[in-house]
């Protein structure tokens, strides 16, 4: 809800969820059963009273960054409901209850997990939905949540979806999954994790959502899918544990409107990142977790339009690299937890050997113990 009064709803929506909390027989105002949009994001309410479901005129519910375990089976009379935000809480399954919001067009929810010796480590994970969900043909986003059980072989159904999460993907899903991801003729969004980082096996699908924009898949691939040349739309693309080897950028390169490429955690294997050709419009290049790259190579007229480059926790990485003096768009280099080496080329007394480019405007060291902290920052000039 825009506005100057958001915060002020806000505050008189978060006394009323308390007051009802510590008194089971209160009564929700007449006036606040109209409500149309409740957002709690941040909010430290830990339960929600069985009276929520009298807000049946909801249409907007977020509840992301709660301390909310569970979402009362009430939850089923907000008939009207059509977006429902669970982002970071603590609710690990959704109640049967679910399915009763035949209206729900967005659904996007991840269980947060917050390290007991770190507070400050946090990671998160999908939740468990009733296999059933997929009777809601309203949905259009659904994301993040386990594909499990018998919910894989009825996801088939769900052709309406144009955005979709799904993790805990075992080598034996490969059949019902690729089966329904062929029939989302309007997906836009997919996000795909193997059971833990196992393989991810998609060589049953002909072809990709031909809208498809965003592509992010975590587990082992060990090769490019023979579907990527199916995707001229693709503008984002995520790779995670893929373990790929040196004769995968060629099957990458050649996506025609590829923004983002991310390479992360194992996703490359190889010692050197050749680029010879093609990502004509790719602006941010992101290499991590690569723990036997060496160097890298980019050819002249590849990557032209290249804006950003980040190189991170790539222990091997020698130097800069060869030929980014034709990339003529670049303006910042970002490098964290790299060799020694290159950080001496750079700042140190061999930086007089450094390949210079009149293009480069940043190139920026992260301090190892603070990714926040940048302890070199290196202006080139033009």
């Amino acid at each position: 809800m825009p506005g100057n009064g958001t915060s002020q709803l806000r505050s008189l929506i978060v006394f009323v969820v308390d007051e009802i909390s510590k008194s089971l027989h209160y009564e929700l105002p007449s006036g606040l059963k109209l409500l149309r949009v409740l957002d709690l994001e941040n909010v430290p309410v830990d339960e929600l009273p069985s009276e929520f479901g009298d807000l049946f005129d909801l249409r907007y519910l977020n509840l992301s960054r709660t301390q909310v375990k569970e979402l009362p089976r009430s939850i089923g009379k907000l008939s009207n409901l059509l977006t429902l935000l669970l982002n970071y809480v603590k609710i690990q399954k959704l109640p049967d209850e679910i399915v009763m919001l035949q209206n729900l067009r967005h659904l996007r929810a991840s269980y947060l997990i917050v390290n007991e010796i770190d507070c400050k480590v946090r990671t998160f994970q999908s939740i468990f939905v009733p296999s059933n969900i997929c009777s809601i043909k309203s949905l259009q986003v659904l994301s993040y949540v386990k594909g499990v059980d018998t919910f894989l072989i009825e996801l088939k159904e769900m052709t309406q979806l144009r955005r979709l999460g799904l993790d805990g993907i075992a080598e034996a899903d490969e059949i019902p999954l690729c089966i329904a991801v062929e029939r989302m003729e309007h997906l836009h969004h997919l996000s795909l994790t193997a059971q833990s980082r196992a393989t991810l096996k998609l060589d049953a699908l002909s072809s990709a959502p031909r809208h498809l924009e965003k592509l992010l898949l975590i587990g082992k691939l060990r090769r490019v899918p023979q579907w990527f040349n199916t995707l001229p739309d693709l503008k984002y693309l995520n790779l995670q544990w893929s373990e790929l080897r040196e004769d995968a950028l060629p099957h990458i390169q050649a996506l025609p409107s590829l923004l983002h490429l991310i390479l992360l955690s194992y996703a490359f294997l190889g010692e050197r990142l050749w680029f010879v050709k093609g990502f004509q419009k790719l602006k941010i290049l992101e290499i991590m977790g690569c723990p036997q790259l060496k160097e890298i190579l980019v050819e002249r007229s590849t990557m032209p339009v290249l804006e950003e480059l980040r190189v991170m926790r790539c222990r091997e990485l020698r130097r800069l690299p060869y030929g980014w003096e034709h990339l003529t768009q670049l303006k910042e280099v970002r490098l964290f937890e790299v060799s020694n080496d290159l950080v001496e080329s750079i700042t140190g007394k061999a930086n007089d050997n450094l390949p210079t480019s009149p293009h480069i405007s940043l190139i920026r060291i992260i301090d190892e113990d603070d990714e926040a902290k940048s302890i070199w920052t290196c202006q080139i000039l033009n």
